[in-house]
């Protein structure tokens, strides 16, 4: 294979890597879309059903009724056994109903959380949302509660409107009809309007549904304010519970306590606010509710007192006149759910948008630009960094690095010397110039804090690798190198690394993760800070040992280690 073959390799296999997961993503979200369909399919079968069944109910409380009226036994008798066989088949469609609108659950769930989820962890993506303002605010409730939320709420008003629609469509025909029988006594005569108990359903849900809409619409913002309001207190008390140990140590449970209580009282306002509109709201829902057992009574007894109506046909005008205004009514019943609904998919929305178009994309004019090339060099050519009041910038001509070179860069911190670790790994990128680097598969990137994740060390020792792509022995190896060979016991343990290692341990674990994925460029923002000298000089010592090959580029707050840095480049305030 040739040197140029050798260069390509890396950059091949991330590349095919890419297309691989690309399409696997496809294929994850083609099923994912297919089980919804299938489970929206059968949900659709059941409703049908039910809502057939629905008009012979509707039709055998007419034959019931009749039957009491002409205190006729047999009928009565075969009435009631034909009510247990609808019965037994309503029932078995109500459960079947419920399972599935809970499994339709599931499914939506599942493809809101993994679209998001798609978004969010790309290169970059969720450190940059953080610049997105209050739409990229607490993504991990929007991801968890949200997803939830919606997805419930989908589920259940989704099928819920589906039923509505089918018994209004059924149900009306059969009320026209039914009206045929409802005679109003005018004059000695019987006058018959076409439809009139439809006319009284649709203006009776009409009044209904537009009062709701009006008492319910600020119900949709109260409903958002709420969700930021509890993310904030969330937050709050996930922060408390990561720093206890800084808490403790200057006393400040007091101070927090006061923290915690303005964000609480925060959501019990916002609770408040919401209680008087649902007060409110049920005034109306409430009311109509009641009198919506009268008012199909009220709107046939013409007929039934004129002689036109038999009992039994009242009960059946009365039953179809309930499925169809209850069918007009559904925006009344789902007021504040709706109102829900609407303000968690505002949020869900407004978080997707600010990951589709993340802020600070790279080639933007008032940026900094940053180039993948071929060549194995790093090249930084009239990098400015625009920071808060001010800016910074590289002295000297254009900086070049090659493969083996290790380069330091210092500055105080005004001068931003994190801004230029962050710059290269594409995270900053608010200035200007060019950033010419290697294909960021063969980078790896040391902050002064490193991430740990949650589980076993060796998941930590190999992140973002799968820890069976290393021998056990690698480990033990990497570990001992770093001056941490007593660690080497507990690989399989789990834990939360970060909280049981002390920060100049988790420093060193990161180093052994160098070790271990052996990067061709390897950058460091501070990464040896809680380090003493013995150990910075062993540090440097394996590096230049195990990895001889690799660049190494530094940010630190002076030239130190200057048997290890070859070459230092200073960062200097401009403004």
């Amino acid at each position: 294979m040739t040197a140029r073959e050798e260069a390509d390799a890396p950059r091949s296999r991330s590349e095919a890597w890419r297309a691989d997961a690309a399409v696997n993503v496809a294929r994850a979200w083609a099923r994912r879309e297919r089980r919804a369909l299938v489970v929206m399919a059968g949900l659709g079968m059941v409703v049908i059903l039910n809502t057939v069944l629905q008009i012979g109910l509707n039709n055998w409380q007419g034959a019931f009724y009749d039957a009491l009226e002409k205190r006729d036994v047999p009928a009565f008798l075969q009435q009631l056994l034909r009510f247990l066989s609808l019965a037994g088949m309503l029932l078995v469609l109500v459960v079947s109903q419920t399972w599935l609108v809970e499994r339709l659950k599931i499914a939506l769930r599942r493809v809101v959380t993994d679209d998001l989820l798609d978004l969010w962890l790309v290169p970059k993506r969720a450190y940059l949302l953080a610049f997105a303002g209050e739409a990229g605010a607490n993504p991990d409730q929007r991801i968890q509660d949200d997803a939830r939320r919606i997805a419930e709420l989908t589920a259940d008003l989704g099928t819920s409107l589906l039923q509505a629609i089918l018994l209004l469509l059924t149900f009306v025909g059969v009320l026209w009809g039914l009206s045929r029988q409802v005679g109003f006594p005018v004059g000695g005569e019987v006058l018959y309007v076409p439809g009139s108990m439809v006319w009284c359903a649709v203006a009776f849900s009409a009044f209904g549904s537009g009062l709701a809409w009006l008492i319910g619409r600020p119900l949709v913002r109260s409903n958002a304010e709420r969700y930021e309001r509890e993310a904030e207190l969330r937050l709050a008390l996930v922060r408390v519970e990561e720093s206890a140990e800084g808490i403790t140590l200057y006393g400040g449970e007091a101070d927090e306590r006061r923290t915690l209580a303005r964000h609480f009282e925060a959501v019990t306002d916002a609770m408040g606010r919401l209680a008087r509109q649902v007060a409110n709201l049920t005034w109306a829902t409430s009311g109509y509710g009641w009198l919506a057992l009268v008012v199909p009574v009220l709107a046939a007894a013409p007929g039934y007192f004129s002689g036109t109506l038999t009992l039994g046909g009242l009960m059946m005008v009365v039953g179809a006149f309930n499925q169809v205004q209850s069918s007009l009514r559904w925006l009344v019943d789902n007021a504040p759910r709706l109102a829900d609904w609407m303000a968690t998919l505002e949020r869900i929305l407004a978080l997707r948008a600010a990951l589709a178009t993340p802020v600070g994309t790279e080639g933007e004019q008032g940026h900094i630009v940053i180039e993948e090339t071929e060549a194995p060099r790093l090249v930084l050519e009239d990098l400015r960094l625009t920071l808060a009041g001010g800016s910074a910038g590289l002295e000297g001509p254009p900086v070049e690095v090659g493969p083996g070179e290790h380069v330091l860069i210092v500055g105080d911190p005004k001068a931003g010397r994190s801004m230029v670790f962050l710059a290269l790994a594409g995270l900053w990128t608010l200035g200007s110039g060019t950033i010419r680097m290697p294909s960021r598969s063969r980078c790896l990137f040391l902050p002064e804090r490193p991430y740990l994740p949650v589980g076993p060390l060796s998941a930590a020792l190999a992140y973002p690798r799968e820890p069976n792509e290393f021998a056990a022995l690698d480990f033990t190896e990497a570990l001992e190198t770093v001056g941490l060979g007593h660690l080497a016991a507990r690989l399989d343990e789990e834990g939360r690394w970060s909280r049981m290692l002390s920060l100049d341990e988790q420093q060193a674990v990161a180093f052994a993760r160098a070790m271990l994925h052996r990067p061709e460029w390897l950058f460091l923002d501070d990464a040896m800070s809680a380090l003493d000298e013995d150990r910075i000089r062993q540090l440097h010592a394996a590096l230049a040992q195990q990895l001889p090959r690799t660049a190494v580029i530094g940010t630190g707050r002076r030239p130190t280690g200057m048997l290890f840095f070859e070459r230092v480049v200073r960062l200097r305030r401009l403004s």
